[in-house]
Formats: C-alpha cells, sequence, structure tokens
C-alpha cells in the first residue's frame, strides 16, 4: 500500500509547506488520513547515524540539513505504517516509503 493522496491534496501539502511551514503541512496530511498527529522535531544529536531524519514513537526527527519535503513526508509514511499498525519488513518499508515521498513532485 502507498497511500498516495489525489492531486488536489498533493498541491495543497506542498502549498502548505512554503508557506505556513512544515508541521501545518504534515498535520493537513495527517487529518487528512484521519490518524493521530506527527510532531516534527529539529533536533539532530536523537538522529544518528549519518541520516538526516530518523522516526520513533509519533515524533519525527530531523537535522538542519534533512528538514526537507522530501525526508518529511518518507519519515510521515512510517508514521503511517506505524499508526495503522501494518506489519512489513524494513527494508520494504523504507522502499515504499521512498516510492510515497516521490509520489509528491
Amino acid at each position: 500500500m502507498r497511500f498516495i493522496p489525489p492531486r488536489k491534496v498533493r498541491e495543497t501539502f506542498l502549498l502548505t509547506y512554503e508557506l505556513k511551514g512544515c508541521q501545518k503541512a504534515v498535520n493537513l496530511l495527517t487529518e487528512y488520513y484521519g490518524i493521530r498527529r506527527m510532531k516534527i522535531v529539529l533536533d539532530g544529536r536523537r538522529v544518528g547515524n549519518g541520516d538526516e531524519a530518523c522516526y520513533e514513537n509519533y515524533i519525527a526527527y530531523f537535522t538542519k540539513r534533512g528538514l526537507k519535503k522530501r525526508n518529511v513526508l518518507h519519515e510521515l509514511y512510517h508514521h503511517i505504517v506505524e499508526v495503522n499498525g501494518l506489519e512489513m519488513s524494513e527494508a520494504k518499508e523504507e522502499r515504499e516509503a521512498n516510492r510515497y515521498a516521490k509520489a509528491f513532485f
């Protein structure tokens, strides 16, 4: 499952991201899906492993350089999987998260 919203929702997300910020854009998508909100935190120390972002317990952590739309959407996919209780391998979840993020552009 990829959970790709319709084009109008994707365009609204991108516009909201640019004009109102990352958290409001993510809130728009979580509201669209009818799931609990995902909190965005800028804290590079929590990310580690040379990554730009990570997700854990309904919170997405980002480094300063990692706070990009594509990374935000990638972490949101992990949030969607967790909230819906979906079971999949880590490799498959990463692939699907990348596809999800790519579909918005």
